[in-house]
């Protein structure tokens, strides 16, 4: 279940902590604004919201119902160990079912001195009904829908999903949508339309290097070599960044002036050159993508540029190239903002940003492409579809000459923005929302370009550009992460 029902909103701020409390060596063109009250953040609606065509995801076997974790909350702590090479996680879970059944979540980890309720229980491994490689921990007890429940358990990662280097550790969330890789790899989450606050400790011992954290929760440094990070409760499976590293990289902040409030803006990166090229572009890219769909949607910003092509967008967070800053800051608005619920839904925030990479090209005709499938997939898919950015960039140029009398697609996608900001979406709720604020029958172009058979780039003579690639970065090479940790 979803929960957007919020009591306050903390600040998610981007900080750098060494492990003796004192910032790493950067240029500060302006200082971070100061004080403790956090900025208000616009939520777009009270209670509980459920976008349409949200699946259940109950698994069923040998009659027995496996129901997915409604999770509320969570104190994770990691603790690593340089001497060992060891990374040990203990979790507490607060969580409720939708449906009744035993509780199932995921971490690729094995659970460990599981404890439900204050009872002793069995953890067991369980796959998806659809043969889509996903496997998940279920809890040993049957459970009724609606009440609250505690979790608590401890287990260790597999080796490799951190680095232990020079008596430090660097860790580094290195995620991607392209392989639906999200923090099941370092720590127990449930679904991505499961939004839930996670307060994460990370603890470093046996080792006498110091630390830099980079992270877009609210981060401080509580003891000698312990960290402790706050995120946001409409925060879910892939929105965390957290770089914890031995490293020392440069970096440089500013605080751009928006149009509802100061962004304060952190860069860091591989080399001095990369940081000065992003910040000498992002004033340009804020104000423009401001301008076209309203106030940037998050407390701050930061961004870890690579010289390479790897990379992914996080809530208010990034690491990308140069080549692709412009395509990883729009996904603060669409994908980290409006949130796609699962790879059925991940098409719609790759096309928006596709069709921007391209200058919002508008098509010539409609519906005259070969079909496309962006969307007819398992709910419990979690990858984005490789065709996405393609087909789907026609398709958003489809529609931006279908609502020409409206004023193109453009303001269009600013109302569901405005609508739907901290929410999740499914691709349901999307056509929903364009039918609903055009008054068109938008079928015709589900049933051609989201819902039909073929999945590879189709050939569209009316518009060539549309065959062009995405600047969306490509997955990280295990090379690249070892590099950026």
């Amino acid at each position: 279940m979803i929960k957007f029902t919020f009591l306050y909103i903390l600040l998610f701020s981007l900080i750098s902590c060494q492990n003796d409390g004192t910032p790493p060596t950067s240029v500060v063109d302006s200082p971070p604004i100061s004080g403790d009250t956090p900025p208000e953040v616009d939520i777009p609606r009270d209670g509980e919201y459920l976008p349409l065509g949200l699946s259940d995801k109950v698994i069923v076997r040998s009659g027995i119902e496996h129901a997915p974790m409604d999770l509320i909350s969570q104190e994770l702590t990691m603790t690593f160990n340089p001497d060992n090479q060891t990374v040990k996680g203990h979790s507490l879970i607060k969580f409720k079912l939708r449906n009744n059944g035993r509780p199932y979540f995921e971490v690729k980890a094995t659970p460990k001195n599981v404890i439900l309720d204050s009872k002793s229980v069995v953890a067991s491994s369980i796959s998806d009904p659809d043969g889509q490689n996903q496997s998940y921990w279920s809890l040993g007890q049957e459970l009724p829908a609606g009440e609250i429940h505690e979790v608590k358990f401890d287990y260790e990662l597999a080796s490799g999903r951190v680095s232990f280097v020079n008596d430090g550790v660097r860790f580094l969330t290195d995620m991607t949508d392209l392989n639906g890789k999200f923090f099941e790899y370092w720590g127990p989450v449930g679904f991505e339309e499961d939004a839930f606050s996670l307060n994460l400790e990370l603890k470093v011992i046996n080792s006498s290097s110091k630390h830099t954290l980079y992270t877009n929760g609210v981060g401080s440094l509580v003891g000698s070599q312990t960290w402790k990070i706050v995120f946001p409760e409409y925060y879910s499976k892939s929105s965390f960044y957290v770089h914890l590293t031995n490293q020392t990289l440069p970096g440089k902040k500013f605080v751009y002036k928006g149009l509802t409030k100061e962004i304060p803006v952190e860069v860091y990166g591989l080399t001095t050159t990369l940081v000065n090229s992003a910040v000498s572009q992002l004033p340009k890219l804020l104000a423009e993508l401001e301008g076209d769909y309203g106030p940037y949607p998050h407390a701050k910003f930061l961004a870890y540029m690579n010289d390479r092509s790897g990379g992914m967008e996080y809530v208010a967070a990034t690491i990308t190239s140069l080549a692709s800053i412009d395509h990883e800051l729009l996904h603060s608005w669409f994908a980290r903002s409006v949130i796609p619920a699962d790879g059925r839904s991940g098409w719609i925030d790759e096309a928006i940003a596709s069709w921007r990479d391209y200058g919002y090209t508008r098509a010539k005709s409609t519906l005259s492409r070969t079909s496309t499938n962006l969307a007819d997939y398992s709910p419990f898919r979690k990858s984005t579809p490789s065709n996405s950015y393609v087909d789907g960039r026609g398709l958003m140029s489809e529609l931006d000459l279908e609502f020409k009398d409206q004023g193109g697609l453009k303001p269009v996608l600013k109302a569901f923005f405005t609508k739907y900001k901290n929410l999740v979406v499914t691709n349901e709720e999307f056509w929903h929302f364009l039918e609903e604020h055009t008054k068109l029958d938008l079928e015709p172009f589900q049933e051609q370009y989201v819902l039909g058979s073929a999945e590879e780039a189709p050939e569209n003579p009316n518009d060539p550009s549309i065959k062009e690639p995405s600047k969306h970065p490509t997955p990280l090479s295990k090379e690249e992460v070892l590099r950026l940790r």
